[in-house]
């Protein structure tokens, strides 16, 4: 780091007295700003030198030092000074000894005027204790570099220390739980600085059909549309549906609507003829006219996968096998237009696509605009031709 003390600020020269004092000058001058932190940045970068440079622990030292004069001194760079101190950050960010970077980190992430090319480098460490604190806690790192650093899959801490910032945009939210990571996904949801987007909180209760730990943060969330709280409420998750009961933020009517489909629910699985197949109660549905999207819903509420397949045989007028083959495959696009073709809503269809068919999140198809088939008609068509389903 020897290139640094080239252009360090070095402390002014004493002057000789004068042997007559001066006359007074006219009106009190302020000094020039910076001219303090200037001096204390020399200071600081010679007694490092001085003190061996080559010694980690005065590397440390000099991080703690600087990142403490960081708030004095002329915000951009403006200066020598500035640069001169952003330089050395800059080298110690990239130092050989992790207890050097792990000094750093842990004077600079409660920095707002932070340089955001230092917090940048220590954010992308590979070393959890450099970069964690940073990830977590530092405002100066901005959401373009928080956004692309979970677009490069890292280490599940690191999604889980950006999960827990005092504040997160919808961008970021909808990156952390589109990253299919469960846990940094579950914090985001208990994180209350977290702007979740609707869509986002849409896919969210589907998925929380394989990750039931969520239920309850999801019914916690601030601002949680009815819409999803009844859908939440067809899990038949006693603990979530009495958390929904108790939001004050629902009426009587929406509370008394949860009641109402978690009581059905319930009673899908206690009906007298429960012992009858899953199959044959689709087929004795069917003949009454009742194998509708809230029988699927109650059949996919306790998992029954032989009642979705054969309801989904029985409306799309399809063999059994081909729908065995479109589920199997995973295939999102021929699963909603199976759906589709069964006369089914798109909401349906993101319920079979995660419950019966196993889609993994990010694969998924989704509403358009809500609620509305995101493929034309005549597109769901040719995805059905492909398994020999005709017109």
């Amino acid at each position: 780091m020897d290139y640094l003390f080239a252009g360090s600020p070095e402390p002014e020269p004493l002057q000789a007295a004068p042997s007559a004092p001066p006359p007074a000058p006219p009106a009190a001058r302020p000094s020039a700003p910076g001219r303090g932190v200037a001096r204390q940045v020399g200071d600081v970068l010679v007694e490092s030198r001085l003190a061996g440079m080559g010694d980690a622990d005065v590397r440390s030292t000099l991080a703690r030092k600087l990142c403490r004069l960081l708030p004095d001194l002329p915000p951009g760079g403006a200066d020598t000074v500035s640069t001169v101190a952003v330089r050395a950050l800059e080298q110690l960010a990239r130092d050989h000894i992790v207890r050097v970077r792990e000094a750093l980190a842990t004077a600079i992430k409660d920095i707002a005027c932070a340089p955001p090319s230092v917090v940048a480098t220590l954010a992308r460490d590979v070393e959890r204790t450099v970069a964690e604190p940073v990830l977590r806690c530092c405002a100066a790192l901005s959401d373009e570099d928080l956004l692309d650093i979970v677009a490069a899959a890292p280490a599940g801490w690191a999604l889980s220390a950006i999960a827990r910032r005092h504040s997160i945009g919808a961008a970021l939210s909808d990156a952390i739980a589109g990253s299919g990571h469960a846990e940094a996904t579950g914090i985001l949801l208990d994180n209350s600085g977290a702007v979740i987007a609707e869509p986002t909180l849409e896919s969210l209760v589907e998925r929380s059909a394989h990750h039931p730990d969520w239920r309850e943060k999801l019914a916690r969330r601030p601002a949680l549309p009815r819409r999803l709280a009844l859908r939440l409420a067809d899990f038949v998750d006693l603990a979530v549906v009495e958390t929904l009961r108790r939001r004050p933020d629902f009426d009587d009517a929406t509370v008394a609507e949860i009641a109402t489909t978690t009581r059905r629910r319930i009673d899908w699985a206690e009906a007298p003829d429960s012992a009858e197949s899953p199959e044959r109660r689709a087929v004795r549905l069917h003949r009454l006219g009742k194998l509708d999207e809230t029988a699927l819903g109650d059949a996919m509420s306790w998992n029954e996968a032989g009642f979705v397949r054969a309801a989904l045989t029985l409306r799309a007028r399809v063999a059994p096998e081909v729908v065995d083959l479109i589920l199997d495959a995973h295939d999102p696009q021929a699963v909603t237009a199976l759906v589709w073709r069964a006369g089914l809503s798109m909401r349906c269809a993101m319920q079979i696509q995660a419950r019966a068919a196993g889609i993994h999140p990010r694969a998924m198809l989704n509403a358009r605009q809500g609620s509305g088939f995101p493929l034309s008609t005549a597109e769901m068509a040719r995805h059905l031709e492909r398994y020999g389903i005709g017109p």
